[in-house]
């Protein structure tokens, strides 16, 4: 309210036909881009392109006229479309008023002065004003988000932004762009650039989406594989849970988080092999013979990984090493500390986890901080001391575990180191 006040008392009223023709068809461009908004899939949170027509309304109207496009805009699909509650309405219309008068005061600090008829664009005042626009609006939409999902700021940060901040700085361009053409060519300009723009963000969904169908395949077959087993049902997706939460506060780009928790979910895929069956359903001791079948799962689990081209390589090794020991005592090739895969190291601690937290045939699930004894106890034996810690210390993974529990873990003598993302291997 106090950003529109402000706009309002030092815009200027005197609209010309360029003027009206350019709010009109960037708000279009705004409207068509917040419809076409993409799931992320982390509470009700969207990605949509539609920043690139607000910093565009940035660069060719007074303050008071962009906001008002990107409070209506927001307004008008939040209300009519997705008709959600008035409280969150409110909250999506008013932080985008905010983060667009934000990024029009910077834009006017660092020299910039917005006009539909003499387009001289400064590159340092453009640069400014989409950045204050990003800081602006993704430190409003972690916090609603972190709030309402009862979520760490950090870990609602590394979901929905960690691996844009790229993206954003190459995307920059783009809203100068259309308000460049649309000073050059008005409706003509603005069209040039909006149509690429919605073909590549169409291509985008379609990659988007046929990446969750595989991931909803995967997953589908991973629990008709557990469902033999009512002790093991769920198994993979808690460990998938558990390594992508260590791999993202072990500091691993996105790409790589996401490898991780695919070779977490697929990790046992081999188990559906006949010989398995057996073993799994034995209430007895197994044999020497046995127990080395059994040790053949990695093994197996990565044969039938690699069968997926797009899974060969850090996948496909995270699965086979996944029960190598940090001293070189594990199966199936006796790896050692950092020669072991960091995806399977990840694997090795999340997969223990959900095997001490849950209830099997032989006893009863351990209490979290009965697991962070035994962590600690084998970390340099079994387990890479430094993702211990990371592990035992996450309040995510703590909530995973153990829901509301009261549990605190005590603060370390010393910080471990992160994991540098250079140290996973292919």
């Amino acid at each position: 309210m106090v950003a529109l006040v402000v706009g309002a008392a030092t815009g200027r009223w005197t609209p010309s036909t360029v003027f009206l023709n350019g709010l009109l068809s960037i708000f279009a461009v705004a409207l068509a881009a917040e419809l076409s908004s993409v799931s992320l899939h982390v509470g009700t949170a969207t990605m949509s392109i539609s920043f690139i027509p607000f910093v565009s309304a940035i660069l060719l109207f007074d303050p008071i006229w962009a906001m008002a496009i990107g409070g209506g805009t927001l307004f008008a699909v939040e209300l009519v479309v997705r008709k959600k509650p008035w409280v969150k309405i409110a909250f999506n219309a008013s932080k985008e008023v905010l983060a667009v008068g934000l990024a029009a005061l910077v834009y006017d600090i660092l020299g910039g002065t917005p006009s539909t008829t003499e387009i001289q664009l400064s590159p340092a005042a453009v640069l400014g004003a989409g950045v204050a626009y990003s800081a602006s609006s993704s430190v409003s939409v972690c916090l609603a988000v972190s709030l309402s999902e009862r979520l760490a700021f950090r870990e609602v940060w590394a979901r929905l932004f960690g691996g844009s901040v790229v993206y954003d700085l190459f995307a920059l361009p783009l809203p100068a762009l259309l308000a460049y053409l649309y000073g050059r060519w008005q409706l003509l300009g603005v069209v040039a650039v909006a149509v690429p723009l919605f073909i590549v963000r169409h291509i985008y969904v379609m990659n988007r989406r046929l990446e969750q169908t595989s991931r909803e395949l995967l997953e589908v077959m991973v629990k008709n594989i557990e469902a033999r087993d009512p002790y093991t049902s769920g198994h993979s997706q808690r460990v998938s849970q558990y390594a992508r939460v260590i791999a993202k506060e072990g500091g691993l780009s996105s790409r790589q988080v996401e490898q991780v928790a695919t070779a977490a979910l697929l990790h046992d895929v081999g188990k559906v092999h006949s010989e398995f069956a057996p073993l799994l359903q034995k209430d007895g001791k197994l044999t020497i013979e046995e127990t080395q079948l059994l040790r053949s799962h990695p093994v197996r689990s990565a044969d039938l990984v690699r069968t997926i081209s797009s899974l060969r390589g850090a996948v496909e090794v995270a699965v086979r090493h996944h029960h190598e020991n940090f001293d070189g005592s594990g199966y199936p090739d006796g790896m050692a500390g950092d020669e072991i895969p960091l995806g399977a190291r990840i694997i090795m601690i999340a997969d223990t986890l959900d095997a001490m937290t849950t209830d099997r045939p032989y006893r009863k699930a351990l209490s979290f901080e009965r697991v962070v004894e035994e962590l600690r106890r084998y970390a340099g034996h079994q387990f890479d001391p430094n993702l211990t810690e990371i592990a035992i210390r996450s309040s995510a993974i703590h909530r995973l575990v153990s829901g509301a529990s009261a549990y605190t873990p005590p603060l370390p003598l010393q910080r471990p180191a992160l994991v540098r993302p250079e140290r996973a291997r292919a």
